[in-house]
């Protein structure tokens, strides 16, 4: 009886850790801690350095639409974020040659730099998070996760 109750306790642990990781609270916790000095330093949001990142990781698929389906953050905030970085002349717009309802983004070298930055800050936090996962637990959890977000995008096109 008492190892029934220790595998049923273990079990809702495991998908306790399973929800909390889903839902993102705590990692963006952790996301928003570890990014703060870039935020004060350049003073800039938390949506404006995602959309630095985006831009520097995204190649041609660099429009609001694309963005907004990489983060799933509001296209209002998006276009707000682009609107305040090409004031500051981080990010520049370009019109679509074929379709002219479409604008591209890019970042200019100010931009650059602090994609960079940022990217050491992206790489710490991987390292801090998978500190202790050997490459086979790895390649194991990216299937899973491969898999998971396959099936949310399934039921979400319901």
């Amino acid at each position: 009886m008492r190892h029934s109750l220790q595998v049923e306790r273990t079990n809702v642990e495991m998908e306790k850790t399973v929800e909390v990781i889903l839902r993102g609270g705590r990692f963006k916790q952790y996301t928003q801690q570890e990014l703060a000095g870039l935020r004060e330093k350049y003073d800039l949001k938390r949506i404006e350095l995602e959309v630095i990142y985006f831009l520097s990781i995204c190649g041609e698929n660099n429009t609001v639409a694309c963005m907004h389906e990489y983060f799933n953050a509001n296209k209002g905030h998006i276009s707000q974020a682009l609107f305040t970085l090409g004031k500051r002349k981080f990010v520049t717009a370009e019109q679509d040659k074929k379709d002219r309802r479409y604008t591209h983004y890019h970042l200019t070298a100010e931009g650059f730099v602090i994609a960079g930055e940022l990217k050491k800050v992206w790489e710490k936090v991987h390292r801090d998070l998978f500190t202790g996962v050997t490459a086979e637990e790895m390649a194991c959890f990216q299937r899973v996760s491969q898999k998971v977000y396959e099936n949310i995008s399934r039921q979400l096109e319901k």
